[in-house]
């Protein structure tokens, strides 16, 4: 025993180095195994951040699609909802035209479009004179005297199909009165009314122009017609108080 101890004695530098190394060996294979564990676990995290974030991506991504759908959809419903209300909207403007109904049979007289002398009366029959043109030609209508800017009525309550232009007449309007009956209103400007607009009899149709180069020695005047079935008749013969 006492060799034993002896024996330790002189050797324990050595023996107290090898169980150094071994609890320092031991040290570094503890630590290994501990970082290699934390290195796991940090990419397992990761993944599941990862994950969460491809996840949370993706429902941000279906939020997105599905709030841009619902968007759309209600765009598209109010789209539709507009154009319904607009055609809704023309249909009844269509049915309230259809009811007003234009019915002049030629008993009823008609007012004077303005207050004038007529210069160049109605005749087919035969020709009369024109100052401008130094001839003489059938009339269709008559011709007005007036003063530039007077006012121009309709004659008859009518809807507006024609607004146009020409070199003898100038701006012209037509209207039709009913059952064939149509009305044309030559020399004009400032027209405030439109094309399929229905106006009550004494509505301002627009004022008197200066008179085309046809009518420059005659004057300002306002050139006013009716036609029946599109043949010529007197206005005159319509007109109230004749």
């Amino acid at each position: 025993m006492k060799k034993f101890l002896n024996v330790i004695k002189r050797n324990i530098f050595y023996i107290a180095l090898i169980a150094g190394m071994v609890a320092l060996v031991g040290l570094v294979a503890l630590y290994n195994v501990k970082t290699q564990s934390d290195d796991e676990n940090a990419v397992s995290s990761e993944a599941v951040e990862e994950t969460a974030d491809r996840s949370n991506l993706g429902t941000t991504e279906a939020v997105k699609e599905t709030l841009g759908g619902t968007a759309k959809a209600e765009d598209k419903t109010e789209a539709t909802t507009e154009k319904s209300s607009e055609v809704e909207t023309g249909a009844n403007a269509a049915k309230v035209e259809e009811q007003i109904e234009l019915n002049y049979d030629g008993s009823t007289a008609l007012m004077w479009p303005l207050n004038g002398n007529v210069i160049i009366p109605f005749s087919m029959d035969t020709t009369v004179f024109y100052e401008t043109l130094n001839q003489y030609k059938c009339n269709a209508g008559i011709v007005l005297e007036a003063a530039e800017n007077d006012k121009v009525s309709a004659a008859y309550k009518c809807k507006i199909t024609e607004i146009t232009s020409t070199p003898e007449f100038g701006n012209v309007v037509k209207a039709s009165l009913g059952n064939g009956y149509e009305v044309m209103y030559g020399q004009l400007k400032d027209i405030n009314v439109s094309v399929g607009q229905v106006i009550d009899a004494g509505c301002t149709i627009g004022t008197v122009a200066e008179p085309s180069r046809y009518y420059s020695k005659e004057g300002t005047n306002l050139y006013f017609a009716i036609t029946k079935d599109g043949k010529p008749v007197d206005p005159v013969s319509l007109i109230e108080g004749e």
